[in-house]
This record gives C-alpha cells, structure tokens and sequence, in this order.
C-alpha cells in the first residue's frame, strides 16, 4: 500500500514539474517572439527599460525590507560595492531607496511602507549594452518578487533608432511587420505627423495583459522623429510603453 501511495506521490510530482516546465517554455517562446519582432524593425538597439513593482500587504519592517532590497540587487547581477542605500525610515516617511550603476546598467529598488497592511517594492532597470538578457531578468524578477505576492506587474521596452527622418508610409511598413511577427490585432492607433502610437492584443504574449476600456492590451509601439538627434526613434513594450517619449 505504501508502495502504490510513494508511486503516485512521485506521479504527482512529475505532473508538477511538467506544468512549471512548459510554463517556462511558453514564457521564454513569447518573449523571444517579442526580442525576434525588434530584430525584425532593423533598428541599431538603443536601451531596453524594464520597471516591476509588487505589493506586500502584511506588516514588514524595515529591516525585511532593506533585506529583500538587497537580495534582489544582488541577485540582478550589482556588487554591493556598487550599491548606495538610502534609509528613510521615521513617523512622516517609511522608505529604502537602493541604487547600483555599472558602465552600461542602472538599477533602483524603492521599498516603501505605506501602512501596516500597504507595502510596495518597485524595480527600474534601464540597460544599454545588451537586451537579449531580458528573459533572464525577467525570470530573477518574477521569482523574487513572487515570494511575497502574485499580484506582480512588469513592464518591458526596447528602444531602438534609424539614423534618418523615415517617411510615414515606412512607419506602417514596420508596423505591420511587428504585428505579423507577434500575431497581434491593433486594439487602438494614433497617428501624426513624424509619430505613430498603437496598442494592441498579441495571441503571443496573452498571459502578460491589461484590460482598458473593455479591451484586452499587450503589447506597444510608439514611432517618431526626434528633430534634435535627428533620428527616428522606435519603442516596442510589453504590456505598455511606461517612458516619456
């Protein structure tokens, strides 16, 4: 009897693995489908930003908080000689701010208490060297931030540039490339002159959405010509462009 249930535990567990295996497969699929369509653009890579926050809605000290501040710069990649701390921790304001710069990266981590029961952790990554790692911090991100609730939001965008003023008919030609790329419907598009903005539904990325206005949105482009560089400029974002541009 004891055999049969050790057997099926072990089932069990295969089963699990299974599930958590494919997830990571589908995950790394559609985020290499998203990496392929900024290829496909034939932009020169500019930077990529990537911005997560995650709430904590359980009574945390600062302590804890400066704790898992820290693990998570450490684990994104920063030595601790390169991390400056900002301790504000009093009646009026309860608040970390961690910063590490290398050469080509820049990450800050603020964990802020707001009562007993609101606490948050936000990231800000912005990288110019390299963006095919995004899936692997994705990855540190999600597993880190999952620890303390499921309710985490990450945002991703590569900016790229053409070294001219591109004519308008070239932007809905990259356009419709992307699109086709990542199998996705335009839910909504603005369009003037020297700048193009959609946001739209990919069956690609369908796991990673926001709802607005009834409608499903996951993925964002915004295309435009910069007069001061004199480059047109291109940003592709998951679920949304979360920059000033």
């Amino acid at each position: 009897m004891n055999k049969i249930k050790y057997i099926a535990i072990f089932i069990v567990l295969l089963l699990l693995g299974a599930i958590s295996s494919y997830a990571d497969i589908k995950f790394d699929n559609s985020y290499d489908r998203f990496l392929e369509a900024f290829e496909n653009s034939e932009a020169k890579f500019k930077f990529y930003s990537m911005k997560a926050n995650v709430p904590i809605e359980y009574d945390i000290n600062s302590d804890e908080i400066k704790s898992i501040c820290i693990e998570l710069m450490s684990n994104l990649g920063m030595e601790e000689s390169n991390v400056k701390i900002e301790d504000k921790w009093n009646k009026e304001e309860k608040q970390i701010y961690l910063q590490a710069k290398d050469e080509d990266t820049s990450i800050s981590i603020i964990g802020i208490k707001k009562s007993s029961s609101e606490s948050y952790i936000m990231v800000d990554i912005l990288d110019n060297k390299v963006y095919k790692n995004i899936v692997d911090i994705y990855a540190i991100l999600e597993n880190n931030l999952n620890k303390y609730s499921q309710e985490v939001e990450i945002y991703t965008c590569i900016a790229g540039e053409y070294g001219k003023k591109l004519q308008i008919d070239k932007y809905d030609d990259i356009l419709n490339k992307i699109l086709y790329n990542m199998n996705a419907e335009v839910i909504d598009k603005v369009q003037e002159e020297n700048f193009l903005s959609i946001t739209a539904y990919s069956k690609v990325l369908k796991e990673n959405y926001l709802e607005c206005f009834g409608n499903k949105i996951n993925l964002n482009i915004g295309i435009r010509y910069s007069e001061d560089d004199e480059k047109t400029l291109i940003y592709i974002a998951t679920p949304i462009i979360k920059l000033d541009y």
